[in-house]
């Protein structure tokens, strides 16, 4: 998915509103009749569990998620009356390990991204949610409009010179707080192919690489990332923090975070 291109909306199995949220700018929300959820690539459970390896990756995965929602839930202490944007809104793309799957309160949570189709899936895997679609580089929410900012592995998928910044800078405008998460580039184990130093090999290599030993991306293709280091992420967050969490002998996941005045007074307390 890359944020920051405009794309045309069409879907014969979604029910479509129009709308404002926080008198920001116009929202277009999905309205959708819950169905079966589907795994990645509309595999079955029994499909993707195939193999050692695939079984170890899987395992991996959860602990490394897992991680991420202590770490949510130790530094904001979400509550029930929290309202929340989760940027990258997805029915199959980490499904049963998402924000909606640990937040007690997800008729609190507006989901969402710029893919119909991806955010079709977070609304009938997720019914309570308030689904929408719009550009994370241009968020139609009001300043400081949400008490928490949440997004999972998506600012690697933004594209295009600036649109990054641009990601951050709507995260950092409508939220109180925030927490933001993507791979580590300096993590030798690259996580979209599930491969070893793909990510440092210039786009013709990756392609012959992948040809050769791909097991989750396509292969001979070739996916486009634009993964961070935590100096990056940094400069992309000045006014938050950096954590490093680690399932294995290396930082795996680079959170960006930021806890508000309020919120900290609160948990003092």
């Amino acid at each position: 998915m890359r944020l920051g291109d405009t794309r045309p909306f069409a879907s014969s199995k979604a029910t479509r509103k129009w709308g404002r949220v926080h008198s920001g700018g116009l929202v277009y929300f999905l309205c959708m009749e819950p169905r079966n959820p589907l795994n990645f690539r509309g595999q079955t459970p029994s499909e993707m569990s195939d193999g050692f390896y695939r079984r170890t990756l899987q395992n991996f995965s959860r602990k490394s998620r897992r991680q991420k929602f202590e770490l949510f839930a130790e530094l904001l202490h979400p509550r029930a009356t929290d309202s929340i944007l989760d940027v990258g809104l997805s029915g199959r793309v980490f499904a049963g390990y998402t924000l909606e799957d640990f937040y007690e309160h997800p008729e609190h949570i507006v989901g969402g991204g710029v893919d119909i189709e991806e955010v079709g899936t977070g609304k009938q895997k997720y019914p309570k949610v308030k689904a929408a679609v719009f550009d994370g580089c241009a968020l139609p929410f009001r300043n400081r409009s949400f008490d928490i900012v949440f997004s999972n592995a998506v600012i690697e998928h933004v594209l295009g010179d600036g649109n990054q910044e641009r990601f951050a800078s709507e995260i950092m405008r409508v939220g109180k707080s925030w927490f933001v998460t993507t791979p580590n580039y300096w993590f030798p184990f690259e996580s979209h192919y599930h491969l070893p130093l793909i990510q440092f090999m210039p786009e013709g290599a990756q392609r012959i690489y992948n040809r050769m030993f791909g097991t989750h991306i396509p292969r001979g293709e070739v996916q486009e990332l634009a993964l961070l280091s935590a100096r990056k992420l940094q400069r992309l967050f000045p006014s938050g923090s950096i954590a490093r969490l680690r399932v294995s002998f290396w930082p795996e996941t680079l959170i960006a975070y930021y806890i508000d005045a309020e919120r900290r007074n609160a948990q003092s307390r």
